[in-house]
């Protein structure tokens, strides 16, 4: 008998409930303005595999917002020209939520390098990169737009996103307010850290392994 070894998050359909920003953080690289309310579940222990980072999500009008920090962090592996090979941050939003497993003109991945200049709090390297094996790619989101500031700590670094309604084809959250998404964090002392699904499945490219973030307003 065939052992096919699926992750176990393969066989489950995860829902992250997305607050509204009553007041948009500030994009400084440091996450006092975060809490419990806005952290994503932690899904690395249905696999018994252990998170070494804490992954915050809000939303409004103008767009997503984002706050992470990678713990246990003392040493960097930087490569602008290949930025997945080394620490890196990934997110997957599609705007549609429609789950087929290529991509369309509402799915998008953008990747974020903790380096820059500055020295506490710096402007990370944050841009959108083309899926591969896409039916369409989305509307190229201007890098000027993305907003990023990251915060090198001791032990770990912060940092803080925002991916503008601009630079997200189809977004709409007073209509669609379902939208694809995950996370893939690279890092090269800990390994890598996913959301919804990992690399083996295809999640870099298959929006069906991405979860759903469900923007709500309880305003």
């Amino acid at each position: 008998m065939t052992n096919l070894n699926l992750p176990q998050r393969t066989f489950f359909d995860f829902i992250y409930t997305c607050p509204y920003a009553s007041e948009a953080p500030k994009i400084d690289g440091n996450l006092r303005e975060w809490d419990r309310h806005t952290l994503v579940p932690n899904l690395m222990g249905v696999e018994g595999q252990a998170a070494f980072a804490d992954v915050h999500m809000s939303w409004d009008d103008s767009g997503l917002y984002f706050g992470i920090q990678v713990k246990n962090k003392t040493r960097y592996k930087l490569d602008p020209r290949k930025p997945t090979e080394g620490d890196c941050i990934e997110l997957f939003i599609d705007t549609r939520d429609v789950k087929e497993r290529r991509a369309n003109r509402y799915c998008h991945r953008f990747y974020f390098l903790p380096a820059g200049v500055g020295k506490t709090v710096k402007k990370p390297i944050g841009r959108q990169m083309a899926i591969d094996d896409a039916r369409e790619q989305a509307p190229p989101c201007s890098e000027d737009t993305i907003e990023a500031r990251l915060r090198v700590l001791k032990k770990s670094y912060q940092m803080e996103i925002k991916i503008p309604a601009s630079g997200l084809n189809g977004f709409s959250p007073r209509e669609f307010n379902r939208l694809g998404f995950t996370y893939l964090i690279r890092d090269t002392q800990m390994g890598i850290q996913t959301w919804s699904s990992n690399v083996d499945m295809g999640v870099e490219q298959d929006p069906s392994t991405w979860g759903t973030a469900e923007l709500v307003d309880a305003s």
